[in-house]
């Protein structure tokens, strides 16, 4: 179990005991709701899930922060309280390196700011149909621990809202700066597809391997 203030969440334990969790952000003008099967679709039966609701309202659903020029501030005040919630997370019994954060286009950019600035190696980072905000001098802030941290994306060539042609800009830039990162192009609008949870399940599983599970 998982206590937190921070966030208007849902916890879903594993269906096999386990020390792995996988926060989950969704997009802008969405919540949890459409992620409450997430353990039944991702099937990974050693996988916690923690989803977040973002703190601001937005239509129907929430934002996790305001739109440009106003996403940078917004986007500062996630992090601080992401990181907050690690450290809580750390202090009820997770380590860092056991946590992958996934994210859907909002809730990807958030994913990999965290990536990019939390000091400590995650257990990784899925970002679908997302972009980035890069901050001045963000790879000299790039901590040594965090760069053991792998990425896994995936974009579609028919997204309408966040073409891919800027998204694989952004993760090329990850790529130039020694990150691990898996690219994947499909012939998809800004949605997440059912073929994509396998493509999920199986480099998490990979990640889970290399922590020797």
């Amino acid at each position: 179990m998982i206590t937190t203030d921070l966030f208007k969440h849902k916890f879903i334990p594993a269906k096999k005991k386990s020390e792995f969790l996988m926060i989950v952000l969704h997009g802008r003008g969405d919540s949890i709701r459409p992620f409450r099967e997430f353990d039944n679709e991702l099937n990974i039966p050693e996988m916690n899930y923690l989803l977040l609701n973002a703190p601001r309202k937005f239509m129907t659903g929430y934002t996790w922060y305001g739109e440009p020029p106003y996403q940078a501030n917004g986007v500062l005040k996630i992090r601080e309280k992401l990181f907050t919630l690690l450290n809580d997370l750390e202090l009820q019994g997770w380590k860092s390196e056991n946590i992958f954060f996934f994210g859907f286009s909002q809730g990807c950019l958030i994913s990999a700011d965290i990536g990019l600035n939390y000091p400590k190696k995650l257990g990784g980072v899925v970002g679908i149909s997302g972009y980035f905000n890069f901050y001045p001098r963000w790879r000299n802030n790039l901590a040594v621990d965090s760069k053991k941290t792998p990425w896994m994306f995936t974009h579609g060539h028919a997204d309408d809202v966040l073409p891919l042609p800027e998204t694989k800009y952004g993760v090329q830039k990850l790529k130039d700066a020694g990150l691990k990162v898996e690219w994947i192009e499909m012939e998809k609008k800004h949605t997440l597809e059912e073929e994509e949870y396998p493509m999920i399940r199986k480099w998490v599983r990979t990640q889970l391997a290399t922590l020797g599970r």
